[in-house]
């Protein structure tokens, strides 16, 4: 049987909210997921949807939290009492309890944190305490530690008796008297060992471990290299401090590609969903970017100015003036994509400029060619058909291939140096956006191909 999506069921769940038929209402929530459940309440007023969740079973109602939107917590919240709210953050993952915690407002967040039971204070200050994009934030304290003189047998009892709380099973951590992190094994070899073998015999005591601050994304490298569903964390001294699993990894991988997909836009990376976000936020994240590259590109104004002559003589030339810089821009642009994608995925570093260069040196030298001969040939078509006429189509037609060919080239050195120089300042190499390798190939591609036109023509056109 199909299981309901949440467009279909979603009248039936407001009509139930609002008849304040509980019991339907729990009946119609039991089988769907969190996620779900999280994406319907957070459609409602928060003032209808507080009675809805209060009808959550306990386990379900901490799980569905975590999935609402930070501001929608907030609301609901308010919405619940402190109370009711306190029962719903002890029932949290750690991580999650410290995630909202730390986007609540500072009234808010002291006053819960106060009424919170010692031990989860103490675990939701331990994570607090480290930066927000370091590891330490991502770390969850639920997990399964053995010592190594345990038997299987022992292990395997411990996990059913303090593993229902664990954030997984499928690893267990090897810990010294110190709690120092010697090993980690994978479930499958303590299901089919021997249960009077020692952890101790198990172990090969080669092991992957995040340092606690360590930058988050380090985690996503790991944890996809290594195809791991959880890595241990530990601090300076070795002691295991908690692990990162899967779902919290994925959750900052869509995060940091976001954000660089906004920088590469030339936006300031948006932390809501679109729809979310107020037309006077979204201005203060684009109009700072706007007004600086209406700024650069005021250059433009200079460099035709400085050639105001020549395109007055020979007028034909502006009317290439388009098709020249988007080229220069389109192919900047390209570059600099592709290179902020390689940083980002480690597949290149500062020691490799020389060989970026090479590579896009060839590539620019080939479709430059390629380019430039179609450059020419269009210009020689369009002055065929009376679009781009001129007395010397051959000669214009070599001076847009020329100019065509170099700014290409310029281009992809302007792309591929840009974001790696980035890097090297200690700046986000994602920064060298789209819009902003376009402006600068706006200024210098002009410049290029009038420069060009002026060497090539001047005697004939000009």
């Amino acid at each position: 049987m199909r299981s309901p999506t949440v467009e279909t069921i979603e009248p039936e769940i407001r009509e139930l909210t609002q008849q304040q038929d509980w019991r339907s209402l729990r009946d119609s929530l039991r089988y769907l997921p969190h996620a779900d459940i999280a994406e319907l309440l957070a459609g409602m007023p928060p003032t209808e949807a507080a009675p809805a969740f209060r009808i959550l079973p306990r386990d379900d109602a901490s799980e569905v939290f975590a999935n609402f939107p930070p501001e929608f917590q907030e609301d609901l919240i308010a919405a619940l009492g402190d109370q009711r709210a306190v029962r719903v953050l002890e029932e949290m993952d750690p991580d999650d309890r410290a995630r909202l915690i730390d986007e609540l407002p500072v009234e808010v967040s002291t006053r819960l944190l106060a009424k919170l039971t010692p031990e989860s204070r103490r675990e939701t200050n331990a994570i607090l305490g480290y930066g927000p994009e370091q590891v330490g934030r991502l770390m969850t304290p639920d997990y399964v530690r053995v010592k190594p003189a345990w038997t299987v047998a022992r292990t395997l009892e411990h996990m059913r008796h303090f593993g229902r709380d664990a954030e997984t099973l499928h690893w267990v951590y090897v810990v010294d008297k110190d709690l120092k992190l010697i090993d980690d094994l994978f479930i499958r070899q303590l299901l089919l060992a021997d249960p009077d073998a020692t952890i101790q015999s198990l172990m090969d005591e080669q092991f992957l471990a995040l340092d606690a601050t360590a930058d988050r994304e380090e985690a996503v490298r790991m944890m996809a290299r290594y195809d791991r569903s959880a890595l241990p964390v530990v601090d300076r001294r070795g002691l295991l401090v908690g692990i990162v699993t899967h779902d919290d990894v994925i959750d900052v991988a869509e995060q940091e590609a976001t954000e660089d997909i906004h920088k590469l836009a030339g936006i300031e990376a948006l932390r809501q969903p679109y729809l979310d976000i107020r037309p006077p936020q979204m201005v203060k994240k684009r109009g700072p970017w706007l007004a600086t590259l209406f700024t650069v590109q005021l250059v433009t104004i200079a460099v035709m100015a400085g050639f105001a002559d020549q395109l007055e003589r020979a007028v034909v030339l502006s009317l290439f003036i388009p098709l020249i810089i988007s080229t220069g821009g389109n192919t900047g642009t390209q570059t600099a994509s592709m290179l902020v994608r390689a940083i980002a995925l480690r597949e290149v570093s500062l020691a490799d400029w020389a060989r970026v260069v090479r590579h896009e040196l060839v590539t620019g030298l080939v479709l430059g060619l390629a380019l430039g001969v179609y450059g020419f040939a269009v210009t020689y078509a369009l002055h065929l058909v009376g679009f781009a006429e001129s007395d010397y189509p051959i000669q214009v037609g070599a001076a847009i291939a020329a100019s065509v060919f170099g700014i290409v080239l310029w281009a992809v050195l302007i792309g591929s140096m840009f974001p790696l120089l980035l890097e090297r300042l200690k700046f986000d190499p994602a920064t060298s956006s789209a819009p902003l390798v376009a402006t600068l190939m706006d200024v210098s591609g002009l410049t290029i191909y009038l420069g060009v036109c002026t060497l090539l023509l001047t005697g004939t056109l000009l």
